[in-house]
């Protein structure tokens, strides 16, 4: 595992736990499956530190984005998902998991310690989750024109609740229009600004495409055909509240796994000051939206590169 490469990652296999190993072996083996964790543009800004029997979770400065990304939001919400992703491998090899957020208030980039806990048995639902971790997929490229069941949809709904977070789905044809208009506006914005447009390349290696993480020069022709527009939301707009939007996300998308969907990440209208405050209005509904998300059925995409191990562990 330690030498595994980006690819390779991908293959972490359940049996290879070492249940008999010392602590800082099993924590190290389950941080592989939370490097498989989803993140805004691919930037996976996520460091892990091995503390006697207990795994911290920071952030690494150096996938940091100023530019797209000045207040870090974007940057906790992907640590949200990695941090998920370990809450749930703890529970799956037996642990119920102690998790504690910003244990050290003079440093405010460890955003969560976590220990064993207590032995408990994962819940099926827990399972079925945590199987799909290898197999999630971000899916850029256009999905087939299949109806989503409303009741996955509000499965979805109820697991990002239960996380913290809200998930709203658009659904009449005239909000539908109305936000497929603010992605083209955003997209317009961001094209038209070098900054932003230079951040990327020279920062991610792995980096996704730039429009949204969906699709290569604009993101608005896969918003338009996407079969479910959905903005994930929080009730608050603090760094606790983008740490739960992360979890919630990566809770959806890998339950979403589970019954063969894959999403993208449309992100343009709330990487842009002047088009994210106009979203609650056109969502009707109060909060702070976090991400637009489309979800649909699709052929399996190649996975994307990861970081290794050893690159991300101090």
């Amino acid at each position: 595992m330690n030498d595994a490469t980006r690819e390779e990652l991908w293959t972490i296999a359940e049996d290879d736990y070492p249940a008999g190993g010392t602590a800082a072996e099993r924590l190290r083996f389950l941080a592989g499956y939370a490097v498989l964790a989803p993140s805004v543009h691919n930037i996976q800004p996520w460091r892990f530190r091995l503390t006697g029997e207990r795994i911290e979770l920071r952030a690494d400065r150096s996938r940091a984005l100023p530019v797209r990304d000045p207040d870090d939001r974007e940057l906790l919400l992907s640590c949200g998902a990695a941090l998920f992703h370990l809450r749930l491998a703890l529970r799956r090899f037996g642990h119920a998991g102690e998790v504690v957020l910003w244990p050290d208030t003079a440093d405010p980039d460890l955003f969560a310690r976590l220990g064993f806990g207590p032995a408990a048995e994962p819940t099926a639902e827990e399972r079925t989750e945590f199987a799909a971790i290898p197999h999630r997929r971000t899916h850029r490229g256009p999905l087939a024109p299949r109806p989503v069941p409303t009741a996955v949809l509000t499965e979805l709904r109820v697991l990002a609740a239960e996380e913290g977070a809200w998930l709203h789905l658009v659904e009449s044809e005239p909000e539908r229009a109305a936000l497929v208009a603010l992605i083209e506006e955003a997209d317009r914005l961001q094209a038209a600004d070098p900054a932003l447009q230079q951040e990327l390349p020279a920062r991610v290696r792995e980096r996704a495409p730039l429009a949204g993480d969906a699709g290569g020069a604009s993101g608005v022709p896969l918003a338009a055909d996407a079969q479910v527009l959905a903005v994930l939301g929080t009730d608050h707009d603090t760094p606790r509240a983008w740490l739960k939007a992360g979890q919630a996300l990566a809770r959806m998308l890998l339950r979403a796994q589970s019954y063969g969907l894959y999403a993208s990440y449309l992100n343009q209208p709330v990487e842009v000051p002047a088009t994210r405050v106009r979203l609650p209005a056109l969502l009707a509904r109060e909060g702070h939206p976090q991400l637009v998300i489309r979800f649909g059925y699709g052929e399996p995409p190649p996975p994307a590169p990861r970081r290794p191990l050893a690159e991300i562990f101090d």
